[in-house]
C-alpha cells in the first residue's frame, strides 16, 4: 500500500471501538475514524481492502475495511462477511453517546444493517449476504429483528420464518409481517399478544410488524398500547404515531386531538416537551402524499391549517 493507505490502516489499529455513527459521545464530536476511512477508501485497492478485512490483526481495521468494501460494493463482500460468520471475538462499538460489546461476527452484521439504506448493492449481492445472515448466522445464533427489519420477504425464508413464529420468537415479526399472508394474521395476534402480557408496552418488534402491515386484526394490540402510553409521565409520542394514523378511530382521534389541544400533555420531563410539535410533523408529513382519512380531516383543518 501507498504511505497514506497505510498511515489510515495504522491509526485503525489504535483505536479501541468501531464508530457507527459520525457523532460520538455526549457531545456528539465527529469521530476522526470517518477521515481514516476517506483515506483508506481512496488510497487502498479493493484487494487491499479485502486482505485487510480477512486478516489484520486489528478487528477495527477489519470492520472498516469490510464497511467500505460495502460501500463500494465490492463483489468481494460476501466472501469477507463467510469468514467473519465463524469469529466470536468481542469487539467494541459505539453509537451515539452509547458504547457497548458484540461478538465479531454479529459486529459485522450490525455494521451492514446501519449502512444498509446507503448501499449500493445489486439485488443479486442483496439477495445473496441477507440469506448468509440468515441462514448462516441467525438461524444458529438467533433471530435479530433490527436485521430482519431491511430483509426481503423471500419465499425461501418463509418456513423457517412460520415455524419461528409457531415456537413464540417475538423477534421473527418485522420479516413475517411482510408477507402480508392471511393466514398469518392467527400466528402474529398470538405472538402480539404474548408480549403485552409479558411486557406491558410496545415493544420494537411489535411495533415494526405493525407499521409494515397494518391490517384491522391487529388494531387491538395499537389501541392497548397507545392508550396506555399516554396515561405515563414522559411517554414518546414518535413511536406510537404511526400506530395511531394507521387505526383511524374514536380512540385514536381521541388521542391525536388530546395531544394537539395540549389538554393531556402529560410529558413533563423535559426529554419528552415536543409531543404536539412532532405530532404536528408527523401529520404534515403524512398529507403531502396522501389526503387525511375522513375521520381525520377536522384534526388537518383545525391545527395543521392554522401552522401552514
Amino acid at each position: 500500500m501507498d504511505d497514506s493507505a497505510t498511515m489510515a490502516l495504522d491509526s485503525f489499529r489504535q483505536c479501541r471501538y468501531i464508530a457507527l455513527t459520525k457523532g460520538v459521545g455526549m457531545s456528539g464530536r465527529r469521530s476522526e475514524q470517518y477521515d481514516y476511512a476517506n483515506q483508506l477508501s481512496r488510497h487502498a485497492t479493493v484487494e487491499q481492502l479485502a486482505e485487510i478485512a480477512n486478516t489484520d490483526t486489528s478487528r477495527i481495521s477489519r470492520l472498516w475495511a469490510f464497511r467500505i468494501l460495502l460501500k463500494k460494493a465490492d463483489k468481494q463482500v460476501l466472501d469477507v462477511l463467510k469468514q467473519a460468520l465463524n469469529d466470536t471475538m468481542p469487539v467494541q462499538l459505539m453509537s451515539g453517546c452509547e458504547r457497548y460489546n458484540e461478538p465479531y461476527n454479529q459486529a459485522t452484521i450490525s455494521v451492514y444493517s446501519y449502512d444498509h439504506e446507503e448501499l449500493k448493492l445489486s439485488e443479486q449481492q442483496l439477495y445473496s449476504i441477507d440469506s448468509l445472515i440468515f441462514f448462516g448466522y441467525m438461524k444458529k445464533y438467533g433471530f435479530d429483528n433490527v436485521v430482519l427489519v431491511n430483509l426481503k420477504a423471500h419465499p425461501i425464508y418463509y418456513p423457517t420464518v412460520a415455524k419461528e413464529a409457531d415456537k413464540g420468537n417475538e423477534a421473527i415479526l418485522p420479516l413475517l409481517a411482510k408477507y402480508q399472508n392471511l393466514n398469518d394474521r392467527q400466528r402474529i395476534n398470538k405472538l402480539l399478544k404474548a408480549s403485552l402480557k409479558e411486557n406491558g408496552e410496545m415493544t420494537y418488534s411489535c411495533r415494526e410488524a405493525i407499521r409494515t402491515w397494518s391490517d384491522p386484526a391487529f388494531e387491538w394490540y395499537a389501541k392497548a398500547v397507545c392508550q396506555t402510553a399516554v396515561k405515563k409521565q414522559g411517554y414518546y409520542i414518535d413511536d406510537y404515531l404511526p400506530l395511531l394514523w394507521a387505526y383511524p378511530a374514536t380512540w385514536s382521534y381521541q388521542i391525536l386531538e388530546d395531544i394537539l389541544s395540549e389538554k393531556k400533555d402529560l410529558a413533563s420531563d423535559n426529554e419528552f416537551t415536543c409531543n404536539k410539535e412532532q405530532t404536528l410533523d408527523f401529520l404534515a408529513e403524512q398529507v403531502r402524499t396522501q389526503p387525511p382519512h375522513p375521520l381525520f380531516r377536522p384534526l388537518y383543518d383545525k391545527y395543521l391549517m392554522k401552522k401552514d
